[in-house]
């Protein structure tokens, strides 16, 4: 007897007796993806994603405000997100597989940007303790998430010095206004 199609029996590269349904699956493999993630086994990657939550978002909901607290990152699905400065300027869009508030998941820092779905949305949240409830418990699996997120806030700084530097060159570069 062939088991239902909606579950997937061992995929390639999993453990012996591993049963997971195909949500679960492609949630795993989205996951893995996540720059916080990345390296993570299959085994450890299937124990966080018990403690993900699917969220739904329609068009124009405020998933995240500029200033409120930070304990809580979400990968998105499906749909697209939109990056808001605390003026309302869009700084940048959340595309499927991407992840937003990771930084101050980790961090404790409050939300620096305001986040709104472009489109109506699915995506899997976490918050703080939930996360630290499963790395906590594997020091391997802890280890490679916080090397990935030094790497990550590193990658960013290094970014935003570019930034600064060429926003400081051409700020040299213009004319000095008229008395």
């Amino acid at each position: 007897m062939r088991p239902s199609p909606r579950w997937v029996d061992r995929p390639r590269g999993y453990p012996k007796g591993c049963f997971m349904n195909r949500a679960q699956h492609q949630m795993m493999k989205i996951v893995q993806k996540i720059s916080v993630f990345v390296g993570l086994t299959l085994e450890q990657a299937q124990s966080l994603i018990q403690v993900f939550k699917v969220q739904q978002y329609e068009t124009g909901d405020t998933v995240y405000e500029v200033g409120e607290s930070g304990d809580e990152m979400l990968v998105l699905i499906r749909g697209r997100l939109s990056v808001l400065s605390a003026t309302g300027r869009q700084l940048g869009e959340v595309s499927p597989g991407q992840a937003t508030g990771e930084m101050g998941l980790f961090t404790g820092h409050k939300r620096s940007a305001t986040i709104v779905a472009i489109d109506d949305c699915i995506g899997l949240t976490v918050n703080r303790t939930m996360l630290f409830s499963v790395i906590e418990q594997d020091p391997v699996m802890k280890g490679t998430i916080l090397e990935n997120v030094v790497s990550l806030m590193s990658a960013r700084l290094a970014e935003a010095n570019t930034r600064l530097d060429q926003l400081s060159q051409s700020a040299a570069a213009a004319p000095e206004p008229e008395p």
